[in-house]
């Protein structure tokens, strides 16, 4: 079984990835620095949270649903504690295109990115026609780039992508740097 860190559980984002793994075969480790992001994980979804070091010893796949601009600064200081051949997923390709991870070559840099759902959709239902940013009810796209890693990894760290953004329609695959053009937040800084 694989087996996930996830990181920044505790918050808007953690928890809402933290309930779609939790519908998955995938084993999570919940990981939040917070007391106040552990207390809303722990009510939201009834999960404790691990410490990192232990989380990470055994995980083949880290996710960051931390804040975009301390992706680099938070992955340096554990990325020297990861396996050989762990892939590490991002939710944003603000921080790797900019150059800002680490040095590592015998790891995975993944990157995916919801679309969300399309303004004009074919949602039934109240609530998806309500879930504006998907991931809950409404179908939306995703974008994934495999910035780094063996090619075997993309299918792997794909299929988590739409885990953890499904529903999903379509996912497309996409480099770094056509994501970093496309999400709007590089490009304004």
């Amino acid at each position: 079984m694989t087996k996930i860190a996830l990181l920044g559980a505790g918050g808007k984002m953690g928890v809402r990835l933290a309930a779609n793994l939790a519908r998955s075969d995938y084993e999570v480790d919940h990981v939040e620095i917070s007391e106040e992001g552990r207390e809303r994980l722990k009510t939201a979804l009834g999960f404790d949270c691990v410490d990192r070091k232990v989380a990470l010893a055994g995980a083949d796949i880290v996710i960051m649903a931390v804040p975009d601009r301390l992706i680099g600064k938070i992955l340096s200081t554990f990325v020297d504690d990861l396996r050989p051949g762990t892939a590490v997923i991002m939710l944003d390709a603000a921080a790797p295109h900019a150059g800002e991870l680490p040095e590592r070559s015998d790891i995975t840099y993944f990157i995916t990115h919801p679309c969300h759902p399309p303004i004009f959709n074919d949602e039934t239902t109240a609530e998806g026609k309500g879930d504006f940013f998907g991931g809950v009810h409404a179908k939306q796209h995703i974008v994934c780039a495999l910035m780094q890693g063996p090619e075997e990894h993309y299918g792997l760290c794909e299929d988590v992508a739409r885990v953890i953004y499904g529903p999903v329609m379509r996912s497309h695959r996409c480099t770094v740097e056509g994501m970093a053009i496309l999400e709007p937040a590089l490009s304004e800084t």
